[in-house]
């Protein structure tokens, strides 16, 4: 499965089940009360349910050879706390679509055999099992993907501290990885098409 996010494109091996969940129905629906969204759920066959967000600070215009200046970087905390309330509003928001189709009867009818199906791809299936995993089984990771420039590693360090030292729920420990420093999904590649 192959998607473009952000000057990025990220190609997720077959057997992950993902959503690019900030253009998805059910995220425009809610988008107008307020709620914030991760750029992707994606479930993994094995492991929790990862929350990613996609953040790109590469200077992208091609007639400037230089890194964006710090200045213009957002500050850090600003931008943890932004972080921190997509991954809550995303959680919220899974617990919604549930709660959308618990009011279905088909739905109810059909939840016991929901997970034998083969079609693992439908959306039935999809949001029953990302609920399972992230609500029931309390296994979900927020994964922030981000880009910058050479000479940005002390505000991508500070990031990186702050948001480890936020509170989530379900508890885990938020991970930052980007193209070059990606040690935790080694099937997963992703390309900068700068190059």
């Amino acid at each position: 499965m192959t998607f473009h996010e952000s000057g990025l494109v990220f190609h997720f091996p077959e057997d992950w089940l993902v959503r690019k969940f900030d253009s998805h129905t059910f995220y425009r629906g809610l988008s107008g009360f307020g709620f914030k969204a991760v750029d992707f759920i994606v479930l993994p066959p094995d492991g929790p349910l990862l929350l990613l967000e996609v953040k790109n600070y590469f200077n992208r215009d091609p007639r400037v050879n230089a890194p964006v200046p710090p200045d213009l970087l957002p500050m850090p905390a600003m931008l943890a706390d932004k972080l921190r309330e997509k991954a809550a509003d995303t959680l919220e928001a899974i617990l919604k679509i549930q709660q959308h189709y618990l009011r279905k009867w088909s739905y109810r009818l059909l939840l016991p055999w929901l997970f034998r199906l083969r079609w693992k791809k439908s959306d039935w299936v999809f949001w029953t099992l990302v609920h399972q995993r992230a609500h029931v089984d309390r296994q979900a990771q927020f994964v922030c993907w981000l880009e910058s420039d050479d000479g940005q590693t002390d505000w991508k360090e500070n990031l990186s501290s702050i948001l480890k030292g936020m509170a989530f729920d379900p508890p885990f420990e938020p991970l930052i990885v980007s193209v070059s420093e990606n040690p935790f999904f080694p099937n997963l590649k992703v390309e900068d098409l700068r190059s």
